[in-house]
């Protein structure tokens, strides 16, 4: 399943309109902010239809599920469904199992879930975890318009400031180039994104982390709260989709198809054969420098890659608050 899919959700006192563009999408917040009044709509609907009361217009398949039926596991209602967003409530422990991961895997369907706490077993991206906002009342009726509101958009500048220690959640290629581009900062690794909630703790410095935000999702709150306990020192963390991405924008590197790519990732990236954006951006790097003579590899970059000429060109596109916070030499 690939593709953006828009909602508008009605009844007579309230509407939600928002659009779903991964395969997993996290809807947070605290009681009465409308996710149950949007579950509940969207399952009376998919029941009776129009009968019930409420409007649901939809430009794909839908289903809801809100808990156990008797006699019926989850698999036997969610394995034969294909093509399909799928909404779960929270109350499901089985969002929480391997068997359940694996199935979101290999199923190729939208997931959309109403749940406060992280699925530790899913790898989703930080931007699309959202809050539901109340944007008023529609002019001339009692209707109160709802939306989805991204809990982490350009989190989490507040000022510049200077940064003495670098981290990247791996040792790969994007380890390699930043120790390569930042020779004036101490540069680490975390080896791996789960330790980075660990290290924010820990660190003596202040510190700028580098992760990949497309599959990030379900740790940015242990980050938050550990970054919360550091008022000693300075801590900032950059999520950009993946190093993959970022790679992806250099003029020296990209083509017209990747620009279109990178524009619109949701009409390209199919979610039964790439389980996060960070995945796709990987195969398409790999696939367009294959031919050449620096293919691309994530494991060891190759020195093309860290010429003076291409890295200049990469960290031209790095947003102004990470160049200044890096000090990105121009």
């Amino acid at each position: 399943m690939k593709g953006s899919y828009q909602f508008s959700v009605r009844s007579k006192r309230v509407s939600f309109d928002f659009l779903i563009k991964r395969n997993i999408t996290i809807i947070k917040g605290d009681s009465a902010t409308g996710k149950t009044t949007l579950l509940s709509i969207l399952y009376e609907y998919l029941r009776t239809g129009r009968q019930s009361g409420y409007s649901v217009t939809a430009d794909c398949s839908f289903y809801v599920y809100l808990r156990n039926e008797p006699g019926r596991a989850w698999t036997d209602v969610l394995f034969p469904l294909h093509d399909t967003v799928i909404f779960i409530e929270e109350n499901n422990p089985f969002i929480f199992s391997e068997e359940f991961a694996g199935y979101l895997k290999a199923s190729g369907n939208y997931f959309v879930f109403v749940t406060r706490s992280p699925l530790k077993m899913l790898p989703y991206s930080i931007h699309e975890i959202y809050e539901i906002i109340s944007t008023g009342k529609r002019a001339g009726t009692k209707e109160v318009c709802h939306e989805f509101r991204e809990l982490y958009h350009n989190f989490p500048f507040t000022e510049n400031g200077h940064t003495a220690v670098v981290v990247t959640e791996d040792s790969n290629s994007g380890f390699q180039f930043y120790a390569n581009v930042l020779k004036e900062k101490q540069v680490a690794s975390a080896s791996g994104n789960s330790s980075i909630p660990q290290e924010i703790v820990t660190t003596p410095h202040n510190t700028m982390f580098i992760v990949d935000g497309a599959a990030f999702g379900s740790l940015v709150e242990d980050c938050v709260q550990a970054a919360q306990t550091r008022s000693d020192i300075r801590i900032y963390i950059w999520m950009p989709e993946s190093f993959e991405w970022l790679m992806l924008h250099a003029s020296q590197i990209s083509d017209a198809k990747t620009q279109d790519v990178l524009r619109h990732p949701w009409d390209y990236v199919d979610s039964a054969a790439f389980e996060s954006y960070e995945q796709y951006f990987t195969h398409r790097l790999t696939e367009i420098t294959k031919d050449t003579d620096h293919p691309y590899s994530k494991h060891t970059l190759h020195p093309w890659f860290l010429r003076t000429d291409v890295t200049r060109d990469i960290c031209g596109h790095l947003p102004e608050e990470v160049r200044n916070l890096l000090e990105v030499p121009k």
